[in-house]
């Protein structure tokens, strides 16, 4: 135990303020005449007592409270295990802190970003002398502070952060702050510079992050609590990680079946035999409408399901929660928000440009499959000739009802019949479009070059060459995480082994803003996305069966299909379709002005760009969100969730700092002030109350 300010014990010396005020505070004797005073001679000898202190306890009190304030103004702290390396010689450094849910985990009592915010200070009392220090955290709102040679504003700035409620429930990963913080590093070549990551020791935290920043910017991991060499345990704790519904007409026609997955998060190695009961409830507007017990395995996860039949018309705000449960060690994970509705379908024609009596080689069979088999999202999925898709885009409101429609492999359609089409997309059609043999790219670019994310060129075998006829193959290189239709799959979604034999080249368009999802080894584009209008466009330069390549063999092609379709449809009308993570943004359709009522029950505005959408930001908490959009459009419906990611706590390796050249080891301070000052307050509660039974019960003593 070490004291930060020992110069304030001076204020113990306060101590006799209240042993003064007790003893001039004795009452004074009163003179009192009576008439046998005249018989009293002035020379006989008077007898006085001394008087004793009053009010011991009262006293007691007020020295105990000056006493503790005295010792919480010298802020005392204790050094932990937790050590922290900093560079021997002044440099520039950036603080670069975790502000994701995981953050809330607590560990023995000590809630994971306290311990960052511990370790911060650490960092900041051990830099040399000279040095100026930064700020940047993973949470997007989080503080910002450029280089200064003030330290001390560090510690303010994540003193009032934590006191604003942080962290937050989003999900962002550590090294999403490095871009900022090898920003504020630039410039200064002369001087070193070093950033010290802080968080917990997850793939999501310290382990997301490279070696360095920079050129000669190492990244200095420093564990929120603990040490790299010596890092608690992470304590046990329950998710509810996903949640989904499907009609259960089986039953009921207005029956549905919801099914949740629980997750035990449990240091060591999983064990099957050990279980442990959790509850859980389904609730309806707020109510709870049904409750089941499920074991779940030590490192498991087992799934919960319940059939309920749905009591009047419209979406209903659902969830599915884990209760009773005590002192959870990382809130926040344990409910899941939806919309339930009896009906809520998403309708997908497909269209069959080359049929075959071959599973393999027929261009929709590989895609229905993957529809029939994607959970969560309730689909009804028909087939149309393309001669029949062109007299239902002749019809008076062509493809009503229709959400999303397929091309696959399939002639660009008649000239009139490509206007409907395009017309279609621009008011919100989801459009989908695979090549083949049977598309030409001059009559895809004359009639549909409007809607497709880049023009096509012509297709190419791969690996072949003058001369030569030996084909050879090529692979797909790792996903785009971050695009929008599959944002929170995994690292590699199963796809990496895909191998094509052919494929489209593409014209590149500057002009147009096009999102990539996935491309070839080669860099060229294999699955691209564009928005046009209101409406979506996703083209594949390769085709869906196995006549150039493998991919629909691929374990990772049924999810991919599942969130594209999720996402072409962009009107998400439907109540199970409009689910987001916390903070990701949510497209709103339509050119007027648009009301966002939160979970919370604000009334936020939504304000149409000059393309005809309005982008809502705000979906910080998790809950029901409901979009009024006039009297005459019905209401958009969607829930926030947190990301389950958030969820896993499993320990990774992190390699040590690599420091060159002097280096200072420090321990963290840990604060223990903070208890004396509520003990302070307690006892001047005591204080205050036993001096006012002490005024009353005198007062009614006093004779009158």
């Amino acid at each position: 135990m070490s004291l930060l300010a020992p110069l304030l014990l001076l204020g113990l010396l306060g101590l006799a303020a209240p042993l003064v005020a007790h003893l001039r505070g004795r009452e004074e004797p009163r003179k009192i005449a009576f008439a046998a005073l005249r018989f009293v001679r002035p020379g006989d000898e008077v007898v006085t007592m001394r008087r004793h202190l009053r009010d011991r306890l009262l006293l007691g009190l007020r020295l105990a409270a000056l006493a503790l304030l005295a010792l919480a103004l010298a802020r005392p702290v204790s050094s932990g295990r937790a050590r922290v390396a900093v560079l021997g010689e002044p440099h520039d450094a950036i603080l670069l802190v975790d502000g994701s849910l995981s953050m809330s985990l607590r560990t023995d009592g000590v809630r994971a970003l306290d311990g960052a915010a511990d370790a911060a200070a650490a960092v900041v009392d051990a830099l040399p002398p000279g040095s100026r220090v930064g700020l940047v955290t993973s949470d997007p709102s989080g503080p910002r502070l450029e280089l200064s040679a003030d330290l001390g504003r560090v510690r303010e700035a994540i003193g009032e952060w934590l006191a604003g409620g942080a962290p937050r429930a989003g999900a962002w990963p550590l090294d999403s702050g490095l871009p900022v913080a090898a920003a504020l590093l630039r410039g200064d070549g002369g001087r070193r510079r070093a950033v010290y990551a802080i968080g917990d020791p997850t793939a999501r935290g310290l382990g997301s992050l490279p070696e360095t920043a920079g050129p000669d910017v190492p990244i200095l991991p420093v564990p929120a609590l603990g040490s790299l060499d010596a890092l608690p345990p992470v304590p046990e704790h329950l998710s509810l990680d996903s949640v989904g519904w499907e009609p259960a007409r089986d039953l009921d026609p207005r029956a549905v079946r919801v099914w949740g997955v629980v997750r035990r998060h449990s240091p060591g190695p999983a064990e099957p035999d050990n279980l442990r009961r959790v509850a859980v409830a389904m609730q309806l507007g707020g109510e709870e409408v049904a409750r089941a017990d499920v074991m779940v395995a030590r490192g498991g996860e087992a799934r919960v399901e319940f059939t309920h039949t749905l009591i009047g018309d419209g979406p209903s705000p659902a969830a599915l929660a884990l209760v009773e449960l005590t002192d959870d060690p990382l809130p926040g994970d344990e409910v899941r928000h939806f919309w339930l509705a009896g009906e809520d379908e998403l309708d997908i024609v497909l269209v069959n440009g080359d049929p075959s009596e071959m599973r393999a080689h027929d261009e929709v069979f590989f895609l229905a499959t993957a529809l029939a088999a994607a959970p969560g999202r309730r689909l009804r999925v028909h087939g149309l000739a393309p001669d029949q898709l062109e007299a239902r885009l002749r019809e008076p409101r062509p493809l009503a009802g229709v959400d999303v429609v397929v091309l696959a492999n399939v002639r660009a359609p008649a000239p009139d019949a490509a206007a409907a089409l395009t017309r279609r997309v621009e008011e919100g059609l989801g459009l989908f479009v695979t090549v083949g043999e049977r598309v030409e790219a001059a009559a895809y670019n004359d009639r549909l070059g409007e809607l497709l994310p880049l023009r096509l060129r012509e297709a190419q075998v791969v690996g072949t060459a003058p001369g030569r006829t030996e084909n050879r193959t090529e692979g797909l290189a790792p996903a785009n995480l971050a695009h929008p239709a599959l944002r929170g799959l995994g690292d590699d979604l199963g796809l990496l082994g895909a191998r094509t034999r052919r494929l489209f080249l593409l014209e590149p368009d500057a002009a147009r803003a096009v999102d990539v999802a996935l491309s070839f080894t080669s860099g060229a584009p294999a699955l691209l996305t564009r928005p046009h209008g209101r409406g979506r466009v996703a083209l594949l330069t390769t085709s869906v069966d196995r006549d150039w390549s493998d991919l629909p063999l691929r374990p990772g092609f049924v999810p991919l299909v599942e969130r594209l379709v999720a996402y072409l449809d962009a009107s998400q009308q439907g109540a199970a379709g409009a689910v987001l993570r916390v903070g990701e943004p949510r497209v709103l359709p339509g050119d007027r002005p648009a009301t966002v009522i939160t979970p919370g029950g604000e009334r936020l505005a939504a304000v149409p760009d000059g393309h005809g959408e309005a982008i809502f930001k705000d979906t910080w908490v998790p809950g029901h969100y409901t979009v009024e959009r006039g009297d005459d459009e019905p209401p958009l419906r969607f829930a926030v969730q947190v990301d389950p990611a958030e969820s896993d706590t499993t320990l990774q390796a992190v390699a040590g700092p690599q420091i060159e050249g002097d280096e200072v080891v420090a321990a963290a301070r840990y604060p223990r002030w903070r208890p004396l000052v509520l003990l302070v307050a307690l006892l001047l509660l005591i204080e205050s109350v036993l001096r006012w039974r002490l005024t009353t019960r005198r007062e009614q003593t006093r004779p009158r």
